[in-house]
């Protein structure tokens, strides 16, 4: 993989206490080795953090993970989500993590919508950084 090829980006909102992975386009041509590197990450940023919101945003994920890799999640990534004291509701949906005791809403809503704004805010002032202002013709 080269640098050009991003997977992933990982951001932490301190505030709302959440920590965001980000499956990125370079996904496409990623190895099983790529995808456990992103969860491990990605667990261990949580755990750093001591967050008690997780984001996954699949929108752009492209890979093709092998079924060994969902038993090494379960053995290696979901005991360390399980340390944390994530929010819980008995809710099922794109925001919830298959546990061992069931599933656990990683994120309401509400904090999910001031997420995405800040995220959305945070990417946007990073490429007016890199590129200049957006102008409109």
């Amino acid at each position: 993989m080269t640098l050009s090829e991003r997977v992933y980006s990982i951001n932490y909102f301190k505030t709302e206490s959440i920590v965001e992975l980000t499956w990125l386009p370079g996904t496409q041509g990623m190895t099983d080795q790529d995808f456990k590197e992103g969860l491990n990450v990605f667990a261990e940023a949580a755990l750093q953090h001591r967050a008690k919101n997780l984001i996954i945003d699949m929108r752009q994920f492209m890979g093709r993970p092998s079924a060994e890799v969902g038993a090494w999640r379960d053995d290696v990534i979901v005991p360390k989500y399980e340390k944390l004291v994530l929010k819980k509701s008995p809710g099922f949906g794109p925001a919830c993590l298959p546990t061992r005791q069931g599933r656990v809403l990683l994120i309401s809503s509400a904090i999910l919508r001031r997420a995405m704004r800040r995220s959305i805010g945070a990417r946007r002032a990073a490429d007016e950084q890199r590129l200049g202002p957006a102008t409109t013709l």
